[in-house]
């Protein structure tokens, strides 16, 4: 990547996860970053853009982080390492990270163009799910249902590590991993659907 590109995109991030964006300004950026206002229009046609891009730039350092070695292994092994790759990353006190939880709210992250890079960003994940659910392991839902129901806890959990709000006890992160593992697994929970129904017609 073009080094002043990078520079002005930390020096946005720096400012965003200090300030948040309310007020945010070229010259603010200009002036952390080093550069002359001009030379960010060189790049960036205004502060829109120049956001919208940082999304983008924060989605890729999120997705190298949480899919490193997304594919190797049995999917369990998969599963869990993405699960605590999101909770190590989520825990960390960067730019990025207090940055990201701003401005995936603003205006142009539900649209089409946006959705279609999130997905093609994220695409070993994807991934993950579609194998897992040909494979009759997991329930047969929408890879985002699936994500919201067995990954969005280890986002939680990671941020509330972050704020204090946790402590980090790899003992009870195990656990929570291995619930939220239980709650996509189709056959985990035919089987315990199975002890249920045989303990019921016995009685207990």
């Amino acid at each position: 990547m073009d080094n002043k590109r990078e520079l002005i995109f930390k020096a946005t991030e720096k400012i965003i996860a200090s300030k948040g964006l309310q007020g945010l300004s070229m010259q603010q950026i200009a002036n952390e970053a080093g550069v002359a206002a001009g030379t960010i229009y060189r790049y960036f046609k205004d502060k829109d853009e120049l956001i919208g891009e940082l999304r983008k730039n924060v989605l890729r350092v999120v997705a190298s982080h949480i899919l490193k070695d997304s594919g190797e292994g049995t999917l369990e092994q998969r599963f869990i390492r993405v699960w605590f790759n999101i909770v190590d990353f989520g825990r960390q006190r960067t730019p990025a990270n207090l940055s990201y939880e701003q401005y995936i709210h603003l205006p142009g992250i539900d649209s089409d163009p946006h959705q279609t890079f999130e997905n093609a960003t994220f695409s070993e994940l994807h991934v993950l799910f579609e194998e897992g659910k040909d494979a009759g392991v997991f329930h047969s839902l929408q890879n985002k249902t699936l994500f919201a129901i067995s990954l969005e806890p280890a986002v939680a959990l990671g941020r509330n590590i972050r704020r204090g709000q946790l402590k980090y006890d790899k003992a009870e992160l195990e656990l929570a991993c291995s619930l939220c593992w239980q709650t996509i697994n189709k056959q985990d929970n035919q089987i315990k659907l199975s002890n249920l129904t045989n303990k019921e017609r016995s009685g207990q």
